[in-house]
């Protein structure tokens, strides 16, 4: 297959700054989910240690704690986490590759560069093609990384490694192509509006109401589980399933192409 004609540059700056925003999201989404995972992990390692009623630790947490209070170990987990874990952090390492494309376009004395980019780009490949056994990135990846293994993650409380390479390395590289992406469109006389502002032309000049929420919707925060409360009681929870269910069925039979 052919390959097509590469775009303008100053589209391709343009773009590689949504790319910035999206690997910062996926930066910030997988770090959460994965520091879930490893919680959950020791609260099953806490719950095996605990098995006997009458261990004094697990004593003292019956004692002095509510039941659902998250000091407690409570979390389970669970498939669903690990997937998520895993699927965050694959679509980070693929925002990556899409801002390293568009850092490849940029002029190059004010092109940027990452310590392992090419640990990264292998990473991705290899995730890209999941389906498949063997094949080049992998090989790749065997000769001239060794010791990087597809899927294993370093991590301390503070910092976790993606191939070697620290997830504050990446953020700080990603501060450092954005600064250079907006500088190249800048050189090219195209204004570029702060991340915040109405993407609504004259939004912002409206003066009414004053009290308006600029915000990154990934960034809002969540509700720490120890607000979440106990679960909704069996049948509630199943009558809730069966409204969505028939919403969903709803929703389906307006769709007469399949």
């Amino acid at each position: 297959m052919a390959k097509g004609t590469p775009a303008r540059a100053e589209d391709v700056w343009w773009n590689g700054l949504r790319w910035v925003e999206g690997a910062w999201m996926q930066s910030e989404r997988f770090e959460e989910a994965f520091y879930e995972q490893q919680h959950a992990l020791a609260d099953a390692d806490m719950r095996a240690r605990l098995a006997n009623p009458e261990d004094t630790w697990r004593v003292a947490y019956d004692r002095d704690c509510e039941p659902y209070d998250p000091r407690r170990p409570i979390r389970v987990p669970t498939w669903a986490l690990a997937m998520q874990s895993a699927t965050e952090l694959d679509l980070m390492i693929g925002a990556v590759r899409n801002v390293m494309r568009a850092q490849d376009r940029l002029p190059a004395e004010i092109r940027t560069w990452m310590t392992g980019e090419h640990v990264l780009e292998l990473l991705r490949n290899v995730a890209e093609h999941w389906d498949e056994e063997g094949g080049r990135s992998g090989e790749k990846l065997n000769v001239v990384h060794p010791d990087v293994r597809v899927g294993e993650i370093q991590y301390t409380d503070k910092e976790i490694w993606v191939g070697g390479i620290p997830l504050s390395r990446i953020r700080a590289w990603l501060a450092r192509v954005r600064t250079a992406l907006r500088d190249a469109l800048a050189g090219a006389d195209i204004e570029v509006p702060d991340d915040l502002a109405s993407a609504v032309e004259g939004d912002d000049a409206l003066s009414w109401p004053e009290d308006r929420r600029r915000y990154r919707l990934w960034a809002v925060p969540h509700v720490d589980m120890e607000d979440w409360g106990p679960p909704m009681p069996e049948d509630v929870t199943e009558a809730v399933d069966d409204l969505l269910a028939r919403r969903f069925l709803n929703l389906r039979r307006r769709d007469q192409s399949d």
